[in-house]
């Protein structure tokens, strides 16, 4: 029996490398769905417009194709975009999963997976695991942290929430960067990019953050999850690991604290993830950063 899987959020990074993945699983029917026409534009997959915020969109779409498994990726993560429209980020990242999960158990569904972030944690410490307390520091964090309540109340469905750290890849039009394309285009160009080296991470490489999710789906696992990368880096780090990777000189890159910047919405300092929880009930396992730049790169 074909599980039907529904991706919100397609066209993004995660988004599209799930739809790719899902496609090579010969028991899963994928749809994939997004605000517009479809990025993508690959076979062997149904693809739907739709807007997570409208309620009656998502009525009609979870009605329509009746999935058994949910992962709801769709949201504003641009930090700058939650703190100038707080009203906005509410609706797309707090009430759209509330309408997926009320539209969920109205047509049946199984399991419902929810994409999160490292931003639900204040930034005083780093290799956080599953359990540490939440305190956002800025309004994306804290419309992610009011999500995962709603997914955490009492469904009769399994719940999963996916928490990730500092993102990177490639995809097909992709409708904003990541740390990794931002310093390859500048340095590129010839630019001199400030770079910090106080914040702490551990950068995921897309392709693992949609294997972890697959592993939830397919072991029908509950329960918070972190699945990041493995290394702990500062983004200067990462800035002269791309840098020395492709040839350009580091003499672009000048190191800086968090401090030099005028942060519309605070960054944690320190995130990154013990990532233990995922290893042993999901056998996750991460390739290096190194591994991930040169897949990038190719």
């Amino acid at each position: 029996m074909r599980n039907r899987v529904l991706i919100t959020g397609a066209n993004g990074l995660l988004g599209q490398h799930l739809t790719k993945l899902l496609l090579t699983k010969k028991n899963i029917e994928v749809f994939a769905s997004g605000r517009g026409k479809d990025r993508l534009l690959e076979q062997g997959y149904n693809y739907i417009s739709m807007d997570v915020s409208i309620e009656k969109e998502v009525d009609d779409v979870i009605a329509s194709v009746k999935p058994d498994i949910i992962i709801h990726a769709a949201a504003i993560s641009k930090v700058e975009n939650c703190e100038d429209n707080n009203n906005e980020a509410i609706l797309q990242n707090v009430s759209a999963t509330a309408f997926l999960l009320k539209a969920g158990k109205n047509n049946g569904l199984k399991h419902f997976i929810f994409i999160s972030t490292d931003f639900v944690f204040s930034g005083d410490k780093g290799m956080l695991t599953e359990e540490e307390r939440r305190d956002p520091p800025n309004f994306y964090g804290q419309t992610k942290l009011m999500a995962e309540d709603c997914v955490m109340q009492n469904w009769p469905f399994k719940t999963s929430i996916v928490r990730t750290c500092l993102v990177y890849g490639q995809v097909k039009d992709m409708s904003r960067t990541n740390i990794m394309l931002w310093v390859k285009n500048n340095l590129k160009k010839g630019n001199p990019i400030k770079v910090v080296n106080d914040q702490y991470r551990t950068p995921t490489y897309v392709k693992d953050l949609a294997q972890g999710c697959f592993l939830i789906l397919d072991k029908e696992a509950e329960g918070v999850f972190h699945i990041s990368g493995k290394d702990y880096l500062t983004p200067y780090a990462i800035a002269l690991k791309v840098a020395k990777k492709l040839n350009f000189s580091t003499n672009l890159i000048t190191e800086v604290t968090a401090g030099t910047f005028k942060e519309n919405g605070k960054r944690p300092l320190k995130t990154g993830f013990d990532i233990s929880k995922s290893k042993n009930i999901l056998g996750y396992e991460p390739i290096s950063f190194n591994k991930g730049l040169e897949e990038v790169v190719k």
